[in-house]
């Protein structure tokens, strides 16, 4: 047999294929670069996956080894017909795996334990170690020797590399955060020398005898560098789905991380459930709604929390959970994806929330001071019970007098007596009763499946009640009284408006009667209610319908019998409501804020009547003419007094201003320089309706007016007793007394009219001497002298 020898020696790099050298050194940084961020992977992965990566990573890093040091033996010029024994190549690749497994399996248990550390890098560079030397006994057929010191050197290098790489993948600084891929670069690079360093240190070694005899030249395998291209692209298959799977985990990881993040950090509770309601995953809110422990909740069902908790909840749709201190609202939503049948559960503490809109509610529909309905809730619930067409009582309720406890008490005392009689209200109701407060001093109380007659009971119980309670505000015992009007719903009204306005409108009736009273609605409160507002609605366009007019009451002096003056008297007869006094319309006009332009209207046609009167050659008389208090009380009242003068040429010390005095008293700083300005003017002013008021010396003394007009309330019945003709006898002598004339109004007999003239009176007026006249008729009793009684 021949022998052929070879012996590595200095030149052995001689005797290698440059390429296969440099792809098995490409091979070792790769496997360098994968076990560097395996080690990373291994640290910092969940229990359950760390087997998967300790199996996968030992595989992948074992295999890449293995094919370096294999394609270092295939880029070794070994003669034709050296082959490989098939087992032992099997053999090394399942040490290479093992040794590397095991490696990181020591260490992965505790990275702060140095023998640990130590056991592990020795038993990976042992299993390198015997993976290439077991893959060299492989070479067939060849008789191999060993040097046994540079055997031992490369056993150094190959314990030495495992060290530095278990050393930079599990405790090194660099472990510890997130490593640079330049990082990982230059150290698989570092790696890459040492592990081929300790391949090419045990092939030096090494030493070969081939022998010739035993080549059978017959039998052909397949060519040593092809077979090294293949196993170099199994190879870089193996790294490429090792390093895909490294950056799909990746890339899941930070998904699931994200998820969990998001999860874990929402203040909703969130719990994802399978079809069964066992618990799949549940965030720390949700554990913190139901005051439970994050540990103990492993696979529990949902519905032992709530029993509405189940997989038959609508989807999308919110549910309302009430626990012992809270409110939940909880949505199910249905996972469609591989999750099919999964549920993902929101769960949200609403109770801030529902507190809050139960408080807006409370202020939206309840009186802020009694706590009762207001007119929102009133409104609200006047719709709900009219929609049925049942019967429903309305019995409207004001406080008599209560402006006498806020001014003689205080404001808060009235607040005071209003909140106790709302509370004393409402402990009288029934079942199916509502009271509200809707105004200062109102209240109603809503009734359902009432007759009237028990409806008007009701409203009698409340009266008398109050009427007989007596209440203590600030120390003061206070008794008060309540006038009350009731109507019914559909009976009387057509609407819920019509039924508090029907009621209102009764209690004014009993109010008007005297108070602490109900009424209930008739239609004749009705139709004159009903009166009011069409003379109301017919007002606004009255003056430009033409329909008012003024007629003329003479005045006639008791000296010498002449007419020296008219009194202009406001009338108004309408197409279909016919006559109407002003003692109806004038209150209206002044409530609704027309009586200016009336006012307005009477002075420029009485001024424009005396200059026609003027100009056909009667004397110049003079022209009273009625002033409301609101004029008076007008910014434009003087100036409109001098245009108009002005632009109906009529001489202004023949008119006369008619004040009452009720507006003597209410606009007293505010008309007395007015007065003044317009007497100065010679402008004649009179104080009508004496009497009548609260006058006092003092301001009779202040105002500056011309003439007293007793009321003609003093006439009626002068003549049965001597107290009345006392008083008419008084007035008269004060009106002297100051240096004022003195009017008597009302005059409709001789007796009266002896009377007064012989008691001093200056000037008469009446249907005795004069009815109101037509502006035409005024001319010829001016040209005569009325019969005075001698």
């Amino acid at each position: 047999m021949k022998l052929l020898e070879h012996t590595h020696g200095v030149g052995m790099f001689a005797q290698h294929n440059t390429y296969f050298v440099l792809l098995s050194y490409l091979i070792a940084t790769i496997s360098a670069y994968a076990s560097i961020d395996l080690a990373q992977r291994i640290s910092y992965t969940s229990i359950k996956r760390k087997l998967t990566w300790l199996i996968a990573g030992g595989a992948s890093l074992g295999i890449g080894i293995w094919s370096m040091h294999f394609i270092a033996m295939l880029a070794f010029h070994f003669p034709p017909g050296v082959h490989y024994d098939i087992t032992l190549v099997i053999l090394s690749v399942f040490i290479a795996i093992t040794g590397c497994f095991l490696g990181f399996s020591i260490i992965s248990t505790d990275i702060t334990s140095t023998p640990r550390f130590i056991s592990s890098g020795v038993i990976m560079g042992i299993g390198i170690v015997i993976m290439h030397y077991i893959g060299i006994e492989a070479v067939q057929p060849v008789e191999i020797t060993y040097d046994k010191t540079l055997v031992l050197l490369s056993i150094v290098i190959a314990i030495g590399a495992s060290l530095t790489a278990l050393w930079l993948g599990f405790r090194s600084p660099f472990s510890k955060n997130s490593m640079s891929r330049l990082v990982k670069f230059l150290f698989s690079l570092v790696m890459a020398v040492a592990i081929t360093g300790m391949h090419y240190t045990g092939m030096a070694a090494t030493q070969f005898t081939f022998l010739e005899d035993s080549i059978d030249t017959a039998t052909t395998t397949l060519d040593p560098s092809v077979l090294a291209w293949i196993i170099a692209g199994v190879t870089l298959i193996v790294f490429s789905f090792f390093f895909f799977s490294l950056v799909f985990d990746k890339l899941w990881r930070r998904q699931e991380i994200l998820q969990h993040t998001l999860l874990n950090s929402s203040a909703d509770g969130i719990a994802i459930s399978d079809m069964n309601g066992k618990l799949v995953h549940v965030n720390p809110a949700f554990t913190a709604l139901f005051n439970v422990d994050s540990s103990a909740l492993s696979f529990n069902n949902l519905r032992q929390y709530h029993p509405l908790l189940t997989e038959s909840v609508e989807p999308y749709k919110e549910l309302l959970l009430e626990l012992p201190d809270s409110t939940l609202e909880v949505r199910r939503n249905p996972i469609t994806t591989e999750l099919s049948g999964h549920s993902l559960w929101m769960f949200s503490n609403v109770t801030e929330q529902l507190q809050s809109r139960a408080h807006i509610e409370q202020l939206a529909f309840h009186d802020t001071l009694t706590g009762l309905a207001n007119r929102h809730k009133l409104d609200s619930e006047l719709t709900l019970r009219t929609s049925t067409n049942d019967e429903v009582g309305c019995i409207f309720l004001n406080v008599d007098r209560l402006r006498y406890v806020n001014e003689s008490l205080s404001l808060q005392a009235g607040d005071a007596l209003l909140k106790k009689i709302g509370s004393f209200l409402k402990s009288t109701l029934g079942p199916n009763d509502l009271l509200a407060r809707v105004a200062g001093d109102e209240f109603i109380i809503l009734t359902s499946d009432k007759t009237m007659s028990e409806i008007a009971s009701r409203a009698d119980d409340c009266v008398t009640a109050i009427r007989e309670k007596t209440f203590t505000v600030n120390g003061v015992h206070l008794n008060v009284s309540l006038s009350a009007g009731i109507s019914s719903y559909p009976s009387q009204a057509s609407s819920g408006d019509e039924l508090l306005r029907f009621a209102n409108l009764a209690m004014l009736v009993s109010k008007n009667n005297g108070k602490n009273q109900f009424t209930q609605f008739t239609l004749d409160i009705y139709n004159e209610n009903r009166r009011v507002l069409d003379i109301e609605e017919a007002l606004i366009s009255a003056i430009d319908k033409g329909e008012l007019h003024l007629v003329y009451q003479p005045k006639v002096s008791m000296v010498t019998g002449e007419t020296i003056g008219v009194e202009a008297l406001l009338r108004w007869i309408h197409p279909t409501l016919g006559f109407i006094s002003p003692v109806e319309f004038i209150p209206i006009g002044e409530e609704k804020g027309m009586i200016g332009k009336i006012g307005d209207w009477v002075l420029q046609k009485a001024c424009t009547q005396w200059v026609a009167w003027h100009e056909i050659g009667c004397p110049p008389v003079m022209m009273a003419v009625n002033v409301s208090p609101l004029q008076l009380s007008s910014d434009d009242f003087l100036p409109n007094i001098l245009r108009t003068a002005e632009e109906t040429g009529m001489d202004i010390t023949c008119l006369e201003l008619e004040i009452t005095e009720t507006a003597s008293l209410a606009f007293e700083s505010a008309i007395l320089n007015k007065l003044e300005t317009l007497r100065s003017l010679g402008v004649q002013i009179s104080l009508d309706d004496f009497g009548t008021g609260y006058s006092s010396f003092s301001l009779l003394k202040e105002l500056p007016i011309n003439m007293l007009k007793i009321d003609k309330i003093f006439l009626e019945d002068l003549r049965q007793g001597t107290g009345q003709e006392a008083i008419v006898r008084s007035i008269i002598q004060l009106g002297h007394n100051l240096g004022l004339d003195v009017l008597a109004e009302g005059v409709e007999s001789l007796e009266e009219a002896t009377w007064l003239q012989s008691e001093g009176c200056d000037v008469v007026q009446g249907y005795f001497y004069y009815r109101p006249q037509p502006p035409e008729n005024i001319p010829h009793i001016l040209s005569q002298s009325a019969m005075i009684p001698v």
